[in-house]
């Protein structure tokens, strides 16, 4: 999300090296915390095409030296670049497409490695072979076990909540002077529920709102907080339709939820809240640390200009301010979250990039109907995270029907 540095650094997770350790993996690493010798779980990272390229410890036992809780979120090859050498890298990738744990070694130290597949990931063990090794396999793998079936529940929660929360219509959406459509691209991974929401709605004075947000984190608070700001923006709108006023309410809400939860993580979300006036044609917008709205206009896309506006839930008394933009007909604007643009292993500038040819070549080969061309085109940048998508233009009465167009795949 624009302001991504700002929302790292103000997360509930523990941070390592730079890196978040994603909330769900407290409790995987509270299993490694109790674990003798030296064990880890690592996450796979691949390129384009699929192929295997490094390891990213997503826990680990607690050892001194170079080892231990240093080493979450770094890569394996900035510590160990032998550990990937050789016929290592095969072993491991065989161990993560078939399920079947393998052993090698031992090497100079007379430790040997045994990987054995848990869940996406990776368990690895150091150590010499032995009755009392496998009794210490088989009692951390039943612990993991459970860990990750309280886990499971948990995502299972969450997942029921974010459909009830945030039902995505199956076609465009028919608002007054504005058609709207809306795609949702879920993380690749099960486990990884996320925050991203959006609304989308005409007010009493004729003019529409709409809004695009994600709470930071996975998982049941997430989608709890998702909730609560999505709804609290609708009640909201019926005292005041200026974007940045609505920021400001939930900002406040979001610093008293971080205040309620405090216990738990604190609470930090982005947001853009737009309003649309049919009858000038002027669309109103401000933003709260997320990524800026891109327009389409005359076959080209740029991101607009963003006004200043903090993340939500970080400073109390937080400002927000508008900017005004008059829309043309055949212009086509796009909101959406962060990961549509973010990935860890490109720039924000390249995931944009290629998002704004999306968007050019989709209206270019649909001109009249650029809107299911678009969604029907676009990908999240990161597998790993959700993404909202909003897409919205500017119609006459004697715009068609255009759900037939909308082809979501």
């Amino acid at each position: 999300m624009g302001g991504r540095q700002a929302y790292l650094e103000a997360r509930p997770a523990v941070h390592t090296q730079g890196v978040p350790v994603e909330p769900w993996l407290a409790g995987v690493q509270a299993v490694f915390d109790v674990l003798p010798g030296r064990s880890a779980l690592l996450t796979a990272v691949r390129d384009g095409s699929g192929r295997l390229v490094d390891l990213i410890y997503a826990a680990t036992t607690r050892e001194d030296g170079r080892h231990g809780l240093s080493l979450v979120g770094g890569r394996v090859s900035e510590h160990f670049p032998e550990a990937l050498a050789g016929d290592r890298r095969a072993l491991f990738e065989q161990v993560l497409q078939t399920g079947e744990p393998a052993t090698t070694g031992p090497f100079a130290g007379g430790e040997g490695l045994r990987v054995r597949r848990l869940g996406a990931g990776l368990f690895v063990t150091w150590e010499g072979h032995g009755p009392s090794t496998e009794l210490r396999l088989a009692e951390a793998e039943r612990q993991l076990a459970e860990q990750g079936l309280s886990l499971a529940a948990e995502h299972e929660l969450a997942a029921r909540l974010q459909q009830i929360i945030v039902p995505i219509p199956e076609g465009p959406i028919e608002l007054p002077g504005m058609k709207v459509a809306v795609r949702y691209l879920p993380a690749g991974q099960e486990d990884l529920v996320g925050g991203d929401w959006y609304h989308a709605a005409a007010l009493r004075d004729g003019s529409v709102l709409l809004a695009v947000g994600d709470v930071a984190g996975h998982g049941t608070q997430a989608a709890t907080t998702m909730a609560q700001l999505r709804h609290s923006l609708r009640a909201l709108a019926v005292t005041t339709s200026d974007p940045a006023e609505l920021l400001g309410h939930l900002n406040l809400l979001t610093c008293e939820l971080d205040y309620e939860n405090r216990a738990v993580a604190e609470i930090a979300a982005t947001a853009v809240v737009a309003r649309y006036e049919p009858d000038r044609r002027r669309l109103t917008w401000a933003q709260a640390g997320h990524p800026p709205p891109l327009l389409s206009r005359g076959g080209r896309t740029a991101p607009l200009t963003r006004p200043p506006g903090p993340m939500l839930g970080v400073v109390a008394d937080a400002r927000y301010v508008c900017s005004t933009l008059d829309l043309q007909f055949g212009d086509l604007v796009l909101f959406y979250t962060d990961g549509l643009v973010e990935h860890r292993l490109r720039g924000v500038d390249d995931g944009l990039a290629a998002v704004i040819a999306t968007v050019d070549e989709a209206v270019a080969a649909s001109p009249r109907q650029p809107l299911g061309e678009l969604l029907s085109r676009l990908r999240q940048a990161n597998p790993d995270d959700d993404t909202c998508i909003l897409a919205a233009r500017p119609v006459t009465g004697e715009t068609q029907d255009l759900r037939r167009y909308l082809t979501l795949r």
